[in-house]
């Protein structure tokens, strides 16, 4: 999935949120280098897609410098369970994230199936969560292939040719993801072409440049209902885009409601966690997505 979440900082905004919670909770009578590490696990199975989103790490002290390398723990035995068969995974550095995955690219996540993930940590220590992924999920009104960006956004027209709907695969609430999926390119995909690049829709004046989320290539948003308009505040470029439409099962929608719902402020809350001997996420959903290409205003 993707969920490209800016998952390097929300990781660490979350057990920085989880190293100040035990920080308090801890006796007053320990010395502040008195530090238990928590292990973590944040895995993500897609329907129809292959096991490759599974990350492990280890929390950190406040007292010593932030190491991102020296939060992943990969040396862990992380195996997924379903339908009796055993499926270790491997570990591997891809966009600069360790994670692991199941050798066999061939192996597709099944639907309506209950899924167990179980990490042996380095030093003996268990997590254990399980999931049961959502029916499979297709578009009934699908988002149109190309769609002009109007003159004027402050008076905008009929949201007709926006408007996307999707079968449910048994969950009652979605998330919406939209990403850009070329950010320099715009003129090469026109008929004829052109040397034209894209540039942003710029359509969300109060976004600031200073800050790192208005870089990121992906937008995401809470729907509770199956059928919905495409907002143009969404777009955060012209030109190839992709809307995808997940359907989650409840341990992923918590977590995303906490962690990614409320921007920058992430609270850790342990109700949201469906990790045994640990924290984060063990969650799974359906996708259902197309390519759509955003034509600029003039």
């Amino acid at each position: 999935m993707v969920y490209e979440m800016n998952r390097y900082n929300r990781i660490y905004r979350i057990l920085l949120t989880v190293i100040t919670a035990l920080s308090f909770a801890a006796c007053e009578d320990q010395p502040p280098t008195d530090y238990i590490p928590v292990p973590y696990l944040e895995a993500y199975l897609m329907v129809g897609e292959p096991i490759d989103n599974v990350v492990v790490a280890i929390s950190q002290p406040l007292t010593q410098k932030f190491d991102y390398s020296s939060m992943m723990a990969s040396d862990a035995e992380v195996v997924i369970n379903a339908n009796g068969i055993d499926y270790p995974l491997v570990y591997g550095v891809r966009d600069g994230v360790g994670r692991y995955l199941f050798p066999d690219t061939t192996y597709r996540v099944l639907p309506d199936t209950r899924y167990s993930i179980r990490v042996r940590m380095a030093d003996g220590e268990i997590m254990k969560a399980e999931t049961i992924t959502p029916g499979k999920i297709g578009w009934t009104v699908p988002p149109r292939s190309v769609i002009q960006y109007p003159q004027d956004t402050t008076q905008l027209f009929s949201p007709d040719s926006l408007r996307i709907a999707w079968t449910t695969g048994g969950a009652s609430e979605f998330i919406i993801r939209v990403t850009v999926l070329d950010t320099l390119g715009y003129g090469t995909y026109l008929q004829p072409p052109t040397e034209e690049i894209n540039e942003r829709t710029n359509n969300l004046p109060f976004e600031d440049p200073e800050d790192p989320p208005f870089y990121t290539k992906t937008r995401w948003g809470f729907i509770q209902t199956n059928q919905a308009p495409t907002v143009w505040a969404a777009f955060r470029w012209y030109g190839r885009n992709e809307v995808a439409i997940l359907a989650p099962d409840k341990a992923l929608l918590d977590w995303f409601k906490a962690t990614q719902w409320g921007g920058r402020s992430v609270e850790f809350r342990p109700e949201y966690s469906n990790v045994n001997g640990g924290i984060g996420v063990f969650g799974s959903a359906a996708v259902a997505a197309k390519e759509i290409f955003l034509l600029k205003r003039k």
